[in-house]
């Protein structure tokens, strides 16, 4: 029966510390409406003042001439360059679009090579000049990748044009390969017919059609072509077949076979110019695409992925906060002096303390959660993951908080320090920068903090839907106990 009553007397104890707490932090309007309605507003205003639209950089292209293709294709350029580009036009005027720069009238000035005809006859690349203005590093960089692109899509255009133009040339090649096509066909018949006199006649006809095949420039240079694609050797396609053709005399045993592989090549011929002229340019050009595909269904909004960093920064700071100040008022009060001739022992006091702040900051955590959903964050699928996560940050961050507590004789070094925990937080808990990008050194201090295990805990939980890495959870608990220990000293 006394083990019972001392049971019952312990938790009457921890449940009036808690509940001295509680009343500390509830008879405190102002402190409630900061520490709730403050974070909601943050988010809220967060949430709602976000604009995932980028705003397209104004761009300008000078040109040697009004009369260049890109001038006449200005318009097809604008669709291609967009969301990134937007291209207001172009000019021959490059040191009036210069001046347009640098009074901020446009974002971007593209300047064609003044020679670019000459500069390809020495065997050297024509570059376009991007001359910008900008002083942020990250939309630097962003410029240069998007110049590379704009000037491959160019680059693009030019070589659709030289193919198309490649293609209206091979229709010189038709009548050739039509005249090669017959007279190989009745050379063929003429041999499995055994009529010799047939055979020599259609022969001689498919000896003037490489002839006159080979006379033409266009057509020669496809021939050529074709011969590379088949693997023949130096001399091209139209000499293989000639010399097909000098086994092809009605007097060799083997003519119909020489005569069947001249006609092969002819229909190869026959194949690659109907494909040539079938294809379009811009696929010749860019016969590749991409198709990304995630094995996660997240939102692609920068608002909705930064959602749960942001909560585990307000509650780590509240926690730390709450536990900072919490010794450091009573010490101030005299309480600590009455609490060690009173009943009350430390680990029911420290008992206490956690219960009430769990209790507060986890209300807290719950309200921003609920708000967190409403703007489209998917918490509840893996909710008892994402709510233990949660609590052990709470727990953790009020370790924190108490031996913040024990090395702060004011309430203003107290706050201090915990203003120094967030400030350290934002920049190395992965919050902003990802943990794999600082070295290893620095990543000694990331894992200090404990919004940095329950950052990459909760993305693993709602991002994923996957379980936190072991790792997290257990640094977690060991931050709890740690700091649990620590206060108790």
């Amino acid at each position: 029966m006394s083990q019972t009553q001392g049971f019952l007397s312990r938790l009457v104890r921890v449940w009036g510390f808690a509940r001295k707490e509680l009343w500390s932090v509830l008879r405190q309007p102002r402190l409630i409406m900061t520490l709730v309605v403050g974070p909601f507003l943050i988010l809220l205003i967060f949430g709602l003042g976000y604009t995932e639209q980028v705003q397209p950089f104004r761009t300008i292209i000078a040109l040697e001439s009004e009369e260049a293709q890109i001038a006449a294709d200005v318009d097809d350029l604008a669709e291609s360059f967009e969301p990134a580009i937007d291209l207001v036009g172009t000019t021959t005027d490059a040191e009036g679009a210069l001046a347009q720069l640098e009074a901020g009238d446009i974002d971007l000035l593209i300047i064609a090579p003044d020679d670019a005809l000459a500069a390809l006859d020495r065997g050297e690349r024509a570059n376009f000049t991007v001359v910008h203005s900008e002083v942020d590093p990250i939309l630097r960089r962003s410029i240069g990748l998007i110049s590379t692109l704009s000037v491959d899509e160019i680059n693009r255009r030019v070589l659709e044009t030289l193919i198309g133009e490649i293609q209206e040339g091979s229709d010189e090649v038709e009548p050739p390969l039509s005249g090669l096509s017959a007279a190989a066909s009745g050379l063929v018949d003429a041999l499995q017919q055994g009529d010799e006199d047939e055979a020599r006649q259609q022969r001689e006809a498919l000896e003037s059609a490489i002839t006159a095949a080979e006379s033409q420039a266009p057509a020669g240079a496809f021939y050529e072509g074709v011969g590379q694609t088949l693997g023949i050797a130096a001399g091209g396609v139209l000499s293989e077949i000639t010399t097909d053709l000098e086994g092809a005399d009605p007097s060799n045993s083997d003519a119909l076979e020489n005569a069947l592989a001249a006609q092969t090549k002819i229909i190869q011929l026959e194949s690659q110019l109907n494909q040539a002229q079938d294809i379009d340019p811009a696929l010749l050009v860019s016969p590749f695409g991409s198709e990304v595909q995630a094995l996660n269904d997240v939102p692609d909004q920068p608002a909705i992925f930064y959602a749960p960093g942001v909560l585990m920064l307000l509650i780590q700071h509240l926690a730390v906060t709450f536990g900072a100040l919490s010794l450091v008022r009573e010490r101030a009060q005299g309480a600590t002096e009455i609490f060690r001739v009173s009943p009350l022992s430390a680990s029911e006091a420290m008992i206490g303390k956690y219960i009430a702040f769990v209790v507060i900051v986890g209300t807290v955590a719950a309200a921003l959660s609920a708000l967190m959903y409403a703007f489209g964050v998917p918490i509840a699928d893996q909710l008892l993951l994402y709510s233990g996560t949660v609590l052990l940050v709470i727990l953790a961050s009020l370790g924190l908080g108490f031996v913040i507590s024990g090395l702060s004789n004011t309430d203003s070094q107290a706050i201090q320090y915990a203003m120094i925990v967030l400030l350290v937080s934002i920049f190395f808990s992965g919050f902003i920068i990802p943990l794999d990008r600082l070295l290893e050194p620095v990543q000694a201090v990331s894992f200090l903090l404990p919004a940095t295990y329950g950052i990459s805990a909760l993305q693993d939980v709602v991002f994923r839907a996957t379980q936190p890495a072991f790792l997290l959870i257990a640094g977690l608990g060991l931050y709890t106990l740690a700091g649990a220990f620590a206060s108790w000293l």
